[in-house]
């Protein structure tokens, strides 16, 4: 019987499982994973950092849909990954990390190995939606599907594999039989529906709300929202889902313009999103309204228990949910929130600050000039005004990091994960030059992967939002004001082009340059030097 090691036929596992990319930093206690991989489909990204790799394979799941597939060393590989991790975690992102471990071991008091950690599987259970150990190398195809199928089913999020050094080379037959582990669909209760569809009915003012888990029923949310005759608010990780359509209301429910629809509906029905505070309190003044008539579907039972009193909780896959209740309706052939809508925007135009003006300037113009690029932000300026409020079309793809978890130097590595996963489509990253310097070395990632991406440093100097915010509550800054380097003279060490941008012309017309010529790019914007 024809026999390879435990790396080997991982390696293999991994290629029936259609995996494309491995985003990794070899290291002497993962070599023998990289056995079989220079003679392998599967391309290997190094990344500068395990945190980039981490974001790199984050990027990539959110635009292919599939898994981004880690490779990390034991100890600080693995600590390192853990934030990208927990950005995973907080926005429902399949991801798998595989890594290495020391033998396993009975004797506690066995120390002072290289990368030795106290208890690895502890530290990860906190942040991983599972982990699980190779024990025996018979067991690596088991174990690798029902990874798979734990972080891609359901709510996904990331999971981890850790393989005992010693086992990673032990012998294992190639032709190891198993039956892929299947996971039960959810069927919605017939009689939910029919509720549902008499609730719908009745209403006269409805309102939909769309959260990220509502990606997979794009094809079919428009015609649910004309055919209720609903308006709809999207959520962050929602911006793109119906783009310029009438009926969207493209702003966050954290606004008092939102807020008043709501508070004035007679039915809301809230699709695939957590109802957390970065889509609902982001102020933190806790005047979201009580709503009076909430429908809430998610594939998650966990997220429904939170749910405010009286709500319709329905579990299951909003695409069925969206489909069932259009076959029980009669199309509503007017939507008497149209008047409502348009006074909704002129309200947010009022409501934003005036300090966003030119953020809003900087999306407009990236929508338009290329209304099918993909627009990858970090925790910056523009990004916090485009989560609040901005217009882009559904060809688009708006996601970054300034939600839930809210990490810092995600957009650069993002980036090039979302161009390996679709690089017919122009990637934005929008970063600023504080949270650039948490991931500016992968930078060179992008020249050894040849991404074409564009990143856009949006340059203030400072932390902006933190200084503000502690000027707020009457604290002297201290710390906001970490000093960039200097871009032009960067992008010459990298060998990548450089441009200064002043207005909104001339930013148009280097992307549309980019959109002909793709290459990594660096253009740089001064906050208080970009107009019109």
């Amino acid at each position: 019987m024809k026999e390879a090691s435990v790396g080997e036929v991982l390696i293999q596992a991994l290629e029936k499982l259609e995996v494309k990319f491995i985003f990794g930093i070899p290291g002497v206690h993962t070599v023998e994973l990289y056995r079989a991989l220079s003679e392998s489909t599967i391309r290997h990204i190094t990344a500068r950092h395990e945190q980039a790799l981490g974001f790199m394979a984050d990027g990539y799941s959110r635009i292919s849909g599939k898994p981004g597939v880690c490779f990390v060393i034991t100890g600080p590989g693995l600590t390192n990954i853990l934030t990208a991790m927990a950005q995973a975690r907080s926005d429902s992102i399949p991801m798998l990390v595989i890594s290495g471990v020391n033998e396993l071991t009975k004797n506690k008091y066995k120390g002072g190995r290289l990368h030795e950690l106290p208890n690895q599987t502890k530290l990860i259970k906190q942040v991983a939606i599972a982990t699980y150990t190779v024990k025996k190398p018979e067991n690596v195809m088991k174990v690798l599907h029902k990874a798979f199928l734990k972080m891609t089913h359901r709510k996904p999020g990331p999971v981890h594999v850790q393989i005992p050094i010693d086992v990673m080379t032990k012998p294992v037959p190639t032709d190891i039989s198993f039956s892929p582990l299947r996971q039960m669909p959810i069927i919605i209760d017939p009689l939910k529906i029919l509720q549902v569809s008499k609730m719908i009915k009745a209403s006269r003012n409805p309102y939909i709300i769309i959260g990220g888990g509502a990606r997979d029923a794009k094809a079919i949310l428009k015609t649910f929202v004309e055919k209720i005759g609903a308006s709809a608010i999207s959520t962050v990780n929602a911006r793109d889902l119906l783009g310029y359509h009438d009926f969207h209301i493209p702003a966050s429910p954290s606004l008092n313009s939102v807020r008043a629809l709501l508070d004035e509906s007679d039915l809301v029905i809230a699709l695939g999103t957590e109802i957390g505070q970065t889509d609902f309190d982001m102020f933190e003044d806790g005047l979201f309204p009580d709503l009076k008539n909430l429908i809430r579907v998610d594939i998650d039972k966990n997220q429904l228990k939170g749910s405010p009193p009286h709500t319709l909780n329905i579990q299951g896959d909003i695409n069925q949910f969206c489909i069932s209740v259009l076959k029980n309706i009669s199309l509503k052939t007017e939507n008497k929130n149209r008047t409502s809508i348009a006074q909704c925007k002129n309200r947010i135009e009022l409501e934003i600050s005036t300090e966003y003006k030119s953020c809003q300037l900087l999306i407009s113009t990236i929508a338009k000039a290329l209304p099918d690029s993909i627009l990858v932000g970090d925790s910056t300026q523009p990004i916090y005004f485009g989560n609040l409020y901005c217009k882009i079309t559904s060809q688009n793809r708006w996601f970054n990091s300034a939600t839930g978890f809210g990490t810092l130097g995600y957009a650069p590595p993002a980036s090039i994960g979302a161009s390996l996963a679709c690089p017919e489509k122009p990637v934005i990253c929008i970063v600023g030059d504080g949270g650039l310097q948490f991931t500016i070395s992968e930078l060179g990632t992008a020249i050894d992967e040849n991404t074409p991406v564009l990143f856009l440093i949006w340059n203030n100097n400072e932390y902006k939002e933190i200084r503000t915010y502690m000027e707020s509550k009457k604290i002297k800054p201290i710390g906001v004001s970490p000093k960039p380097p200097n871009l032009q003279t960067t992008a010459k060490s990298y060998g990548i082009k450089y441009h200064f941008i002043k207005t909104s012309s001339e930013l148009s017309k280097i992307l549309l340059q980019f959109q002909t010529n793709p290459s990594p790019l660096i253009i740089e914007i001064n906050e208080n030097k970009f107009s019109k």
